[in-house]
């Protein structure tokens, strides 16, 4: 362990009841079990194959630039978790689904942790992934007038549920991949995921309902309706431990101000809590006076 921040040690216990959320994850969403998908499909009366795909939470997203597609994102359930009971959730609680229940985010995350530090790209505290992930949410959604489609081969959660069949005894999904489908796999597992420092990359820069969830999450702060992650600011000791652990790359650290949080860009998996020598940093309702 000597190669790894102390602070690791410290969030082990929470990490293990993420991990315990990220089984529930596939669980409830992927094949060979999806639970809840299966009963998704139940309900619409839809007879797709019970896996990530069939509750697609990037696709309808990019029909949100496309008016004609209004009437099918809201005649069938499957396309409203992307589009509404997701941003629905973050508005009021925090993107705890990215956090927690997103097994595509969390498979690299978690793998990264193994990878010594120095030998990964460290981007905290030098560029801010807000913007571009917007950007890529916009161009996804306009690339249709183009004739193009960016929904598919960026999809992290096709690759995920490929890994997880094979790791179920079903290779076709590993053996039979195009070729931007490989580059875009590579670049989300290793460039973005185990070599990126917090392991989340993709999600930061190219993940659709990632920037959907931050900018309602960011509204329910602006309303003082959402549960959220706040800094004590006369507590605060700015030891950029939060900042130097954040898988989000959310929190920023000035040598004169405390921690600030960049609520688009925080996922609420409440890591930073956890890692404050302080107790500084907590979750729970509207920010009071003196917290951020």
């Amino acid at each position: 362990m000597s190669l790894y921040p102390t602070a690791y040690r410290r969030l082990l216990p929470h990490w293990g009841k993420r991990f315990v959320f990220f089984v529930l994850g596939i669980v409830l969403l992927y094949a060979p079990f999806a639970l809840l998908t299966r009963l998704v499909l139940l309900v619409a009366n839809k007879p797709l194959l019970g896996d990530v795909h069939a509750i697609c939470l990037r696709m309808p997203i990019q029909w949100l630039g496309q008016p004609w597609m209004y009437g099918t994102i809201f005649s069938d359930p499957t396309y409203l978790v992307a589009v509404l009971v997701l941003p629905i959730a973050a508005l009021f609680l925090g993107p705890l689904f990215c956090g927690w229940m997103c097994p595509a985010g969390q498979i690299t995350e978690f793998l990264s942790r193994v990878v010594p530090p120095r030998f990964q790209i460290n981007l905290i505290g030098k560029v801010n992934p807000v913007p571009v992930r917007l950007g890529f949410m916009v161009g996804m959604m306009g690339v249709a007038y183009v004739g193009g489609n960016a929904c598919c081969s960026f999809c992290n959660f096709t690759h995920t549920q490929n890994i997880i069949n094979a790791g179920f005894g079903n290779f076709l999904g590993i053996t039979y991949l195009a070729s931007f489908t490989i580059v875009s796999f590579v670049l989300w597992f290793f460039v973005m995921g185990l070599f990126t420092r917090g392991g989340r990359g993709w999600c930061n820069f190219l993940c659709p309902a990632g920037a959907l969830m931050g900018l309602t999450h960011r509204l329910g702060v602006k309303l003082k309706i959402s549960r959220q992650v706040t800094i004590d600011r006369a507590t605060c000791t700015n030891c950029k431990k939060c900042a130097s652990l954040c898988p989000a790359w959310a929190i920023s650290t000035d040598k004169q101000q405390p921690a600030e949080i960049n609520y688009q860009g925080c996922n609420t998996c409440l890591d930073c809590t956890k890692v404050c020598p302080t107790n500084s940093i907590r979750y729970g309702g509207p920010a009071r006076e003196g917290t951020q």
